[in-house]
């Protein structure tokens, strides 16, 4: 008995978040990866925003608003430009190129919207104590 008490303030205490299985937060990743210099970084952290941007632009509540869709499809498509100049720097086989980076990226914008519907059917929010809230914070920050 004194197990199952102690194991139920372990998990009330020490996850205060809900977490991806799939994904760390953008948060962490960056305060792992401080380079600032390394294309790799740059690159995922594009992906990233593009994926989170393009699961919020074709979510359900976004659809309710059309206002906040064109938002989140500006943003999609600023990221969007941003990673292809990055990864297009070689010229490498443009068709090619974006197959790689849109099967990546619908690859992340699944998990998101996996990890937003189990949010949702624990909190009643898609973002409240999740990472995809302080993902969106971030990617906000870089436009």
């Amino acid at each position: 008995m004194k197990l199952l008490i102690y194991l139920t303030v372990f998990i009330f205490i020490l996850i205060p978040k809900s977490y991806s299985e799939n994904m760390i937060p953008l948060k962490t990743y960056l305060k792992n990866n401080k380079n600032f210099k390394d294309l790799s970084r740059t690159i995922y952290l594009l992906k990233r925003c593009t994926s989170l941007h393009y699961f919020l632009s074709n979510n359900e509540f976004a659809k309710k608003d059309n206002n906040v869709r064109i938002r989140y499809e500006k943003d999609h498509n600023f990221f969007s430009i941003r990673l292809y100049k990055v990864l297009n720097i070689d010229n490498t086989d443009f068709t090619k190129l974006n197959k790689k980076v849109d099967d990546e990226m619908i690859k992340f914008s699944k998990i998101y919207s996996n990890d937003g519907r189990k949010n949702f059917s624990k909190t009643g929010s898609y973002f409240k104590e999740s990472y995809i809230l302080d993902d969106l914070k971030i990617c906000s920050k870089i436009q």
